[in-house]
C-alpha cells in the first residue's frame, strides 16, 4: 500500500513543478495584431455605423417626404348606408 501514495505524493511534486513553470511565448512585431491596428478598426468600425446613422437621420429630416397622397374619388358610386 505505500507503493500508490509514493507514487502520488512523486506525481504531486511533479504537477507542482510544471505548474510553476511559465512558457514563453515570442512577442509579435506584426502591425495587424498590433493594439493600434485594433483601436483602428473598431474607430473605422464605429465611424462607418455612426455615419450611416447619420445619413439616415438627414435624409428623413430633409429629403424624405410623408405626406399621404390625396385619396381617389370614385364617380357613379353609392354611399354606404
Amino acid at each position: 500500500m505505500s507503493a500508490p501514495s509514493s507514487l502520488m505524493s512523486n506525481l504531486a511534486s511533479v504537477v507542482k513543478e510544471a505548474s510553476d513553470e511559465e512558457i514563453q511565448v515570442p512577442k509579435s512585431d506584426d502591425f495587424f495584431e498590433s493594439k493600434a491596428f485594433r483601436l483602428l478598426t473598431l474607430i473605422l468600425y464605429m465611424g462607418g455605423v455612426s455615419g450611416m446613422g447619420l445619413t439616415l437621420a438627414v435624409y428623413y429630416l430633409f429629403i424624405w417626404d410623408s405626406r399621404m397622397p390625396p385619396l381617389p374619388v370614385f364617380k357613379h358610386t353609392h354611399p354606404i348606408g
